[in-house]
């Protein structure tokens, strides 16, 4: 990691309509809460997404105030151009508050970079605390995730989990379960 502070900035606009689907939204304060990164989560003036930092001491996220079965979860996600190989971020849904050992998670994570090299998008799904259940996925990113944000979904069904990276379902992925 560089000496000097490195910042990650990217925006998780979970409650911006999307065009393509159809989904009620909701103001950050009514559906989620800090849960740890201090002053490093930063809410608009509507209320209606965060942006999320990391420095050199503390990262920052949130969680959501309702227990969810299924839906159909997306953040906007700009990833730093600098040097971030150990640095891990992720966009990830989890009942690992309370089932610590046997959790379910759906997730991507961005895992770290060396400048000039192909970024990866790394899925996983867990079903209770395993791969046994689930699976883990690399794929290289047919863009260039520092230049601009990206959204990231995932939509979760009884039937399906389609993985959507940057609105490309040429690249998203299908669990049956």
């Amino acid at each position: 990691m560089a000496t000097s502070t490195l910042f990650f900035v990217f925006f998780l606009l979970l409650f911006a309509p999307m065009a393509a689907f159809d989904v009620p939204t909701i103001p950050f304060s009514e559906g989620f809460s800090h849960l740890f990164g201090n002053d490093n989560l930063i809410r608009s003036k509507d209320d209606r997404s965060v942006r999320l930092s990391l420095n050199r001491y503390s990262g920052s996220g949130f969680i959501s105030s309702e227990l969810y079965e299924h839906g159909f979860f997306s953040a906007s996600i700009k990833l730093p151009r600098d040097y971030t190989a150990g640095v891990v971020v992720a966009f990830y849904t989890s009942n690992g508050d309370i089932f610590s050992n046997t959790h379910d998670e759906l997730d991507f994570e961005f895992l770290g970079n060396v400048r000039g090299k192909d970024w990866r998008i790394q899925t996983n799904v867990y079903g209770n605390g395993s791969t046994a259940r689930g699976r883990e996925e690399r794929y290289l990113v047919p863009f260039d995730p520092t230049e601009a944000a990206h959204r990231y979904s995932i939509l979760w069904t009884p039937d399906y989990i389609m993985y959507c990276p940057s609105s490309l379902p040429s690249i998203g992925m299908t669990e049956t379960w």
